[in-house]
């Protein structure tokens, strides 16, 4: 899976190394997408799938991820059924870190820091006592101006550079490198995807979609996502699956059905295959 660069217009003709941001949405949805930006990201309201590079995962109101520079990303969550419903809030920290690091540089070695940047390739959970004190400063950024603002600003680097409390998302470092083409390509096999994966989704249509044959989909459907796309279908499936089980009191087999699966046998084993226990037991976890 490919993602689309994303120019952010905050920093077309901004001068300060950062930009913070109040998104209040009915839904969070966007294209699968990468920027040269990191990005800090507090969920204040809302729930649903956060993919981070090869991690797929749901999140939740409080979820606090730190994600390196062209690192692609999307979080996915449920419409709302009523209008009145609380909208989806979060709260966004956008920092470039040429610019972070050419600051820092003027106070002491920057080392530490630049290795931060390197290393948040990999997508970062903020977890703990840490979370809490970093989701204060955010909080008080977005009314805060000038030296307040750096301060906090400040505040906030120091703490993601203890790695107490930080759980890296991927394995190894996932930069985006794709041609206009791939992401074209992508962008629009994503768009199919998140439109009929909680229904029946064909392997075909997705390669006419991607403008691929069959067997060449397949092949570039594997290398871009490390995952056959029947796997891929699943992880997103049950990743819907558990927000249901963790949110309402539907029945299991409903949920099966409401994920995409005709077959309750299948949808408990891909379940189990993936979280290592049954959906009855996931939810009496949660």
């Amino acid at each position: 899976m490919k993602p689309n660069f994303t120019l952010l217009p905050e920093f077309i003709s901004a001068k300060s190394p950062f930009v913070i941001k109040e998104i209040i949405r009915p839904a969070f949805a966007t294209d699968f997408h990468f920027h040269e930006e990191c990005q800090l990201v507090y969920i204040e309201s809302g729930a649903g799938t956060r993919i981070i590079g090869d991690s797929i995962e749901q999140f939740e109101a409080g979820d606090l991820t730190f994600i390196g520079p062209r690192v692609p990303h999307v979080w996915y969550s449920k419409p709302k059924s009523n209008e009145n419903d609380r909208p989806d809030v979060s709260i966004a920290l956008y920092l470039n870190p040429m610019k972070v690091l050419e600051a820092t540089s003027l106070f002491g070695d920057t080392q530490l820091l630049k290795s931060f940047f390197q290393d948040s390739t990999r997508g970062i959970v903020i977890n703990g006592n840490k979370r809490s004190e970093i989701v204060s400063f955010l909080q008080k950024m977005i009314h805060q101006k000038n030296i307040p603002a750096v301060a906090s600003f400040f505040k906030i680097l120091d703490l993601l550079l203890e790695t107490e409390g930080l759980v890296w998302l991927n394995d190894s470092s996932l930069i985006s490198a794709y041609s206009k083409e791939t992401r074209v390509r992508v962008m629009k096999l994503m768009e199919y995807i998140q439109q009929n994966f909680k229904s029946e989704i064909s392997l075909e249509k997705a390669a006419t979609v991607s403008n691929l044959q069959l067997h060449s989909f397949c092949r570039f459907f594997k290398k871009l996502t490390h995952r056959t796309f029947s796997d891929f279908i699943n992880e997103m499936r049950i990743a819907y699956a558990c927000q249901l089980l963790r949110e309402s009191d539907t029945a299991i087999t409903q949920i099966a059905f409401e994920t995409g699966y005709t077959n309750i046998s299948y949808f408990n084993r891909c379940f189990k295959k993936i979280h290592r226990m049954t959906p009855k037991e996931y939810r009496e976890k949660e």
